[in-house]
């Protein structure tokens, strides 16, 4: 580990203590303190051990998993034996269960390479810049070794889009063809990056190191507020989400769920046991941004939770993206009211200015997913990395934003989502229109809508089955199961 790293971790460790000294604790959620990973260490580099544990249960593996999930955010495991070499004896009952593609993710045996430079979200520009070049120095290093993972993974796919292989179960074929045909032009996203820039005062907002800095909006909300307004505090904050979540049964008291915050600005939500327990990482800082994305985790921990807990393992951890990215909007959208965002604890004026902004980030961000599947779409004709970069840069031209290519070349691997994230608009405006003509336009309000929408989520697991159950008549509104009762999935709708 670097002096920097180790000044990072004990500043992280500073915060967190503070919190907790400060009893600021979420209802439901423990803290806990990440310790960065030695990529040294001799546990990381045990040779595989023959033969396996014959008496190994579905319980040992489910631990397993839990531990590299664990270990992987940087926490302790349960087991003083380490994850991954638990993973290498285990290899026959792994695959006897189904979940040889999931541990080879989550030991890196399969995982793509990862840049570890972080984008610093500073109020000073220069120091803007000189992140950004670092991190381009870092991704000019990792652009080799992406292309070869990006190369060989579609040269193994046998016909199939390459984004679909390599998964625990194939997806769903409705959503497969969904997301094959999903399509969206690169629009030009200078216009919204330049307005942003204007209102904090920057003469290019869409230069990279400006607009990666804006989309986040905290400088808006500083420059449209009136003087003593601010966003609520992480703590606050989550305290809203969790207990909206909670009061529509949609995030069970029994999943446990551990908070460990950080300097980083992207909240991740991480599941351990599905269901039973989850990670939240959560930014120390919060900006408009990170409203919108922390429900987004939040929609993903319910996924979580209500996993069908009897259910083979193999099952429970397989979720179809398509209605996880859906399902996230549909709740991602309830926080772009102004009469939401003040019950979070924004002031009036804050919550429109911060409502306005995040229906442009909204526009932002599926801007990007477009930039992202136009450049998958280019590198199908491409045979060598400058000729992946070229295609990166010329791509990157169309959204009239400076976008390095190297960084541009290294979101491939993670274009799953990026589809996914496009393609979950028409499937959200299809729930939301369900619901709209069963409950009318205010179906947020209605606990019958929140109950059904509930029974949806446990009684289905594909977005199209969704949508089925959804629309059919007879469904629980009034009534019907208790929020927080779990059905096996298969089971009757």
């Amino acid at each position: 580990m670097t002096r920097d790293q180790s000044r990072k971790w004990q500043q992280v460790r500073r915060v967190s203590a503070a919190h907790t000294r400060a009893g600021l604790g979420i209802d439901g959620f423990d803290e806990a303190v990440a310790h960065p990973r030695d990529e040294d260490s001799s546990a990381f580099a045990e040779p595989a051990v023959p033969g396996g544990d014959e008496g190994a249960t579905v319980e040992d593996i489910e631990d397993l998993v839990a531990d590299l999930q664990l270990e992987r955010a940087g926490l302790t495991g349960c087991d003083p034996e380490p994850a991954v070499r638990r993973a290498r004896r285990l290899g026959d009952e792994i695959a006897f269960l189904g979940l040889t593609r999931l541990v080879a993710e989550l030991t890196g045996d399969t995982a793509p390479p990862a840049a570890s430079a972080v984008f610093a979200l500073e109020a000073d520009e220069n120091a803007r810049l000189a992140s950004c070049a670092r991190q381009r120095a870092e991704a000019g290093g990792l652009v080799e070794p992406t292309w070869q993972w990006l190369s060989a993974r579609r040269r193994a796919a046998g016909g199939q889009p390459w984004w679909s292989t390599g998964r625990l179960r194939p997806l769903p074929p409705g959503t497969l063809r969904q997301l094959a045909e999903v399509s969206e032009p690169v629009p030009d996203l200078a216009p919204i990056a330049e307005s942003w820039g204007r209102a904090a005062g920057l003469r290019d907002g869409a230069a990279e190191h400006n607009w990666r800095w804006l989309m986040h909006g905290e400088p808006l909300c500083r420059s449209t507020a009136p003087a003593g307004h601010r966003l609520p505090r992480l703590n606050e904050l989550l305290a809203g989400l969790v207990a909206e979540a909670r009061g529509h049964g949609l995030l069970p008291p029994t999943h446990k769920v551990k908070l460990i915050r950080t300097l980083g600005t992207v909240p991740r939500a991480t599941p351990v046991r599905m269901p039973g327990f989850s990670l939240l990482t959560a930014p120390t800082r919060v900006t408009p941004a990170t409203v919108r994305q922390l429900q987004r985790h939040i929609a993903a921990l319910t996924e979580h939770a209500l996993r069908p807990k009897h259910a083979p393992l193999a099952e429970r951890w397989t979720l179809d993206p398509l209605r996880s990215a859906g399902w996230a909007l549909l709740l991602v959208h309830r926080v772009h009211s102004p009469e939401l965002l003040a019950r979070l604890g924004l002031e009036e004026h804050t919550a429109v200015s911060a409502a306005r902004f995040l229906a442009e980030h909204e526009r932002f961000c599926r801007g990007l997913s477009a930039v992202d599947l136009a450049l998958d779409a280019a590198l199908d004709g491409c045979r060598s990395v400058d000729g992946a970069l070229d295609a990166a840069a010329e791509v990157a031209g169309r959204s009239g934003l400076g976008m390095a290519p190297e960084l541009l070349l290294l979101r491939q691997p993670r274009i799953l989502n990026r589809r996914s994230h496009l393609a979950a608009g028409p499937w959200h405006g299809a729930v939301r229109d369900a619901l709209t003509d069963r409950f009318g336009t205010g179906w947020g309000q209605r606990d019958e809508a929140w109950a059904l929408l509930l029974h949806t989520l446990t009684s289905t697991d594909t977005a199209a089955a969704f949508l089925a159950a959804l629309a059919a008549p007879g469904r629980p509104g009034r009534g019907g199961r208790r929020p927080g009762m779990l059905m096996p999935v298969g089971a009757a709708a």
